[in-house]
């Protein structure tokens, strides 16, 4: 059975699963908003604390160590490994904690980590009120652009439903994206502000291009007007183009000029990578990346990248 057929025999049961996902988010930022008084947790960046930077190699666990450090601050301590780009060894932790007592934080964490030298570590204070009015004013600044948006849509289609329709589901992609965050674990900072934003713009302006093209369609039933939407919607028409990539191959070249193996952009912009050996392995750092030619000809480019 395919998801034409499918779609045509349960369009209406179909509607259960966006709505159940979104009462279900509601269900789980409600949760939040009783038990701690936000609807998301929320990082250092936005709610004020410190955060302390430790460089250290000793491999520590997480799980346990956020355990212990927690229990002896009296305060919830966020803990993150610090790794090499290249060896992808530990050079350090860094702990993000909202307590006062930042002095027995530095004393706790350095015995951890087996260091006391000051000069090993930093501290970042971050104000609450500065950060309690950066919330506000970020959510404010989303409440007026959610308004302003509707009122664009609103113009555009000259009809209610679609443009509360339009609107409801980028606040919807909202809501599901925070519970997400919720259910694993993932507090919200200052730059998934900016990521949340994305996010509604984006949702806006794919939503408006699907509606006007089930609305448009007029030659089809509604039926099929809302499956092509939502074929488009699922598959998507927005594709990865050769232009935005120097060239249509990428040739890779490895130490002593060994090929690695090509990145290459087909008639139909797809992508693809193809090793020369599958022992080979392409490490991604820019700092050591050469250029070696630009082929205007052939629409290629070599590069030389280092192999472990």
């Amino acid at each position: 059975m395919g998801f034409k057929s499918l779609y045509e025999k349960n369009w209406k049961r179909l509607m259960i699963v966006p709505i159940g996902f979104l009462i279900f988010s509601i269900f789980i930022l409600g949760s939040n908003y009783a038990s701690t008084g936000d609807f998301i947790e929320k990082d250092i960046s936005l709610k004020g604390g410190y955060l302390l930077t430790i460089e250290g190699s000793v491999k520590l666990d997480l799980e346990s160590t956020e355990e212990s450090l927690s229990e002896i601050m009296n305060e919830q301590v966020k803990m993150r490994k610090l790794s090499s780009l290249g060896s992808g060894g530990v050079v350090g932790y860094s702990f993000e904690y909202a307590g006062d007592d930042i002095d027995g934080l530095i004393d706790e964490a350095g015995q951890l980590i087996g260091t006391t030298d000051r000069n090993r570590m930093s501290i970042e204070e971050i104000s609450s009120a500065i950060s309690k009015r950066f919330w506000d004013g970020t959510v404010r600044a989303i409440l007026v652009a959610i308004a302003a948006m509707a009122g664009v849509v609103f113009l555009y289609f000259r009809k209610l439903v679609p443009a509360v329709g339009i609107v409801i589901s980028g606040i919807s992609n909202i809501i599901g994206t925070f519970a997400i965050m919720s259910l694993l674990g993932i507090s919200i900072s200052a730059s998934g502000i900016a990521a949340i934003l994305m996010l509604l713009g984006y949702s806006i302006d794919s939503n408006i291009v699907l509606t006007a093209r089930a609305l448009k369609r007029k030659e089809l039933s509604v039926k099929d007007r809302i499956y092509s939407a939502i074929k488009t919607g699922m598959l998507g028409e927005y594709k990865i183009t050769a232009s935005t990539i120097a060239a249509q191959t990428i040739l890779l070249k490895g130490n002593n000029n060994t090929n690695l193996g090509k990145i290459s952009v087909d008639k139909d912009n797809k992508i693809s990578i193809t090793l020369s050996s599958e022992k080979n392995q392409i490490i991604i750092d820019p700092s050591k990346i050469e250029l070696i030619e630009i082929n205007d000809s052939i629409d290629s480019v070599i590069l030389k990248i280092p192999r472990n």
